[in-house]
């Protein structure tokens, strides 16, 4: 971890800065905030479950997973509110039927027990009813991919004084009012960055709690998920030494959540020292997480792992790309900027990326620029962009096989944009070239092209908007 840095990033979430290319894995002004943004929610997934069996997602560059995280929260959350809708609308018919038509009881043999609604999907995963999420995580990283479970994400005073005060108060303009004040009033309780971190990236805020969205969290289940999947790939080598070195490191203690730590020592000693059964104090050990432990309970009693089936290629993406099997319904691209990874960006790569994508799948990535989006184009896709429903800004980029899957195209202009010079792409043949072989190759493309450059294609823009020409059907 000496070439990384922890921060906090504004929603609360911890980002990561990364010393060696310089650059953040996150957005610095919420990286939690901008998965769930730019990947989770612009896919439609929710159009998908309970309607398919299986649905597969594609991690590009996992990081410290908070794309997987979102996707894995959403599920969850989207799922458990549709049961306690049908448990609660179920109820109330019961209550309305045995309270003004009890007659009615004996004749249409109403069953307590079946008025019990069971989750049927955690019970039985195998329902065609729900559906089963397959991610695919693709990591260089194996330090990154182990801490990722183990990481807080901050609780803001306002989402506690929401948990204590009913929702259904949100009507009144003192709810919100005190919410405000709360915000405001306990915002030096913030977690504070270091001066050198602050410099660095230019961070002009202090975790401002006013704003963040309640919505945008991890779910209490989710690390849990992921540290059982990650013992299954790592088996007893999983919380090695190495990362108990960093959990313990005083630089990088307080970004560590204890409780997980605990649960993932313990779930590993328990499945793979199995004979230390026998030793009473393990034993009994033992027997506090399996009956007593609330925490341990919790995902005990929910049972919902079996939901999802998370797998982990730690190696450069591009070798790691060419052993993948199958279709994906969903890739998110979520590799540092071009000019730090062209090798993930580049027309070879994303060919990749085209051929193990579904028909109707989406691939969604943060990037609005020309040469991303030609990089697209290039290898046949349908190219759109990620639209922010809140404020209306167009904050990513998607692209699909299917043309009806883009709910945004691109603009004329934005396509004239990308076959200028900034669209140029980047060239990996051999998927095996250096960064700097990369670069340079590109540099010498856009020296000897002949194709206007963006400048000058603004300006040409401009010059026909002062002509009175409607810059969509006619630029």
């Amino acid at each position: 971890m000496r070439d990384y840095e922890f921060y906090y990033t504004q929603d609360g979430s911890i980002g990561l800065y990364s010393y060696e290319d310089h650059d953040v894995y996150h957005s610095k002004f919420g990286a939690l905030t901008e998965a769930w943004e730019k990947f989770v929610m612009p896919s439609g997934i929710e159009k998908k479950l309970n309607t398919v069996d299986n649905i597969r997602v594609l991690d590009v560059c996992y990081g410290i997973g908070y794309n997987t995280k979102a996707l894995i929260s959403y599920v969850i959350n989207t799922d458990e509110k549709l049961l306690k809708k049908e448990k609660n609308f179920k109820l109330k018919i019961k209550n309305i039927i045995k309270k003004y038509f009890p007659i009615l009881i004996n004749i249409v043999s109403i069953d307590d027990n079946n008025m019990n609604i069971k989750d049927e999907r955690l019970s039985n995963p195998n329902e065609t009813r729900y559906s089963k999420i397959y991610v695919d995580c693709l990591e260089i990283d194996k330090t990154l991919v182990k801490i990722s479970p183990l990481l807080k994400t901050i609780i803001t005073p306002q989402e506690i004084y929401t948990k204590i005060v009913p929702k259904i108060f949100d009507c009144f303009s003192l709810y919100w009012k005190i919410k405000k004040f709360i915000g405001k009033c306990f915002k030096f309780l913030a977690p504070k960055n270091k001066k050198e971190i602050r410099e660095l990236l230019d961070l002009r805020f202090n975790n401002d709690y006013d704003e963040i969205e309640n919505e945008y969290r991890i779910n209490s289940l989710t690390n849990y998920i992921i540290i059982d999947s990650l013992i299954n790939h790592y088996k007893n080598n999983y919380f090695d030494d190495d990362l108990k070195k960093i959990v313990k490191d005083r630089k990088f203690r307080k970004y560590f959540a204890p409780y997980l730590i605990k649960y993932a020592k313990f779930k590993q000693d328990f499945r793979y020292n199995f004979i230390a059964r026998f030793n009473l104090a393990s034993f009994l050990h033992n027997i506090y997480y399996d009956h007593l432990s609330k925490r341990y309970n919790k995902i005990k009693s929910k049972d919902i792992e079996g939901l999802f089936k998370l797998n982990f290629f730690i190696n450069d993406a591009r070798k790691s790309i060419l052993e993948l099997n199958g279709e994906y319904d969903y890739i998110y691209l979520d590799a540092f900027t071009f000019t730090k990874a062209p090798q993930l960006w580049s027309v070879e790569f994303i060919a990749e990326l085209y051929r193990h994508l579904s028909p109707t799948g989406l691939i969604m990535t943060y990037s609005n620029s020309a040469l991303v989006r030609n990089t697209f184009i290039e290898n046949n896709f349908y190219v759109g962009k990620i639209c922010d429903k809140k404020t209306g800004k167009f904050i990513g980029t998607v692209a699909s096989k299917e043309k009806s899957m883009i709910e945004f195209p691109l603009s004329n202009y934005e396509l004239g944009l990308c076959s200028t010079k900034a669209g140029i792409p980047y060239h990996d043949e051999t998927l095996s070239s250096t960064k700097e072989a990369i670069l340079k190759r590109r540099e010498i493309e856009f020296k000897t092209s002949d194709l206007m450059s963006s400048s000058k294609y603004l300006k040409y823009r401009r010059d026909k908007l002062l002509e009175g020409l409607d810059d969509e059907e006619q630029i």
